[in-house]
């Protein structure tokens, strides 16, 4: 079974009698570093490209697990995408970001790309068909569509798409820009063996509310719940959002929306800096933020 990785900082340290181990001081530059290489391994665009965002409310929903369960996750998302500046949506809402816990990850996305195809929206059969082939335990992406630089759809006549804006044109910033306007995850249930609600809706919140390869990340990165579906049963995982999660995800979500990936990267690097400072130290996880309970349950009753 998973460790939870507890915040040691709010323990009381034992006091050696004499310990002669050196200090380390990681400096500023080494931060700089960090949170460029995290930064840069979460958001992979090309660099004329920009980095995808909601810009209108976030309405989440959970499919798969009992239903105590299925409101557990739908709030603490809610209560994530308000804490990094999303609007969300009211009780009744229609939902826009999805998250599904299955048995057979690649045979639902199958089934949903047979039955439902909307949920994939513009994509291309070649294109679901790298969604369904995506190794691992879980599955993540968005719909989007492009708006202006005024925030506005742009709008196409016969086979042309016609930008109509009140901006003047900029060599250095976008006409246009990416948005998304659902998102959905779906995970197997073999693979939630051990955690909570709390660790399942954070994972969530990361993989719908920015388009991450977790992959990607390097193994030397600070901890991020993004590792808690691979990791080994009996290794130290995350029990909530790291300060490292968090950051990114305000940081992403407080940037200008008129920037190329290069600047974006470089905007969400000095916002994750100024709140990791805040934060007082990066790795471990927001205190007061977790909410410990049982394993979780599929429909199924597995855990």
């Amino acid at each position: 079974m998973r460790i939870a990785l507890l915040a040691a900082a709010l323990l009381p340290a034992p006091v050696a009698a004499q310990d002669n181990t050196p200090i380390v001081v990681i400096g500023q530059r080494d931060i700089e570093q960090q949170i460029e290489s995290f930064v840069g391994a979460l958001t992979k665009t090309s660099p004329r490209g920009q980095i995808g965002r909601f810009e209108t409310a976030v309405c989440p929903a959970a499919f798969g697990m009992a239903d105590a369960q299925r409101a557990a996750v739908r709030d603490r998302i809610r209560a994530v995408a308000q804490g990094v500046g999303l609007d969300v949506g009211a009780a009744d809402c229609t939902p826009n970001l999805l998250v599904v816990v299955a048995g057979d990850k690649t045979a639902f996305i199958k089934a949903l790309g047979k039955d439902h195809n909307y949920m994939f929206g513009d994509r291309t059969p070649a294109q679901v068909r790298k969604i369904v082939a995506e190794p691992g335990p879980a599955t993540a992406w968005q719909v989007q569509t492009i708006v202006n630089a005024d925030g506005r759809p742009i709008m196409n006549e016969g086979d042309l798409a016609i930008n109509r804006s009140t901006r003047n044109p900029s060599r250095i910033a976008p006409p246009a820009r990416p948005t998304f306007v659902a998102a959905v995850v779906v995970i197997e249930g073999a693979a939630l063996e051990g955690l909570t609600t709390t660790q399942l809706a954070d994972y969530a919140a990361m993989r719908t509310l920015a388009r991450i390869e977790p992959a990607r990340i390097d193994a030397a990165a600070p901890a991020t719940i993004l590792r808690i579906l691979d990791a080994a049963a009996d290794s130290e995982v995350p029990v909530t959002l790291t300060q490292w999660d968090f950051s990114f995800l305000k940081g992403l979500y407080s940037i200008p929306n008129n920037l190329y990936a290069p600047s974006q990267r470089s905007e969400i690097g000095r916002a994750m800096e100024q709140e990791l400072d805040r934060s007082d130290g990066g790795g471990a996880p927001r205190p007061g933020a977790a909410r410990l309970g049982e394993g979780m349950t599929t429909d199924d009753g597995k855990r």
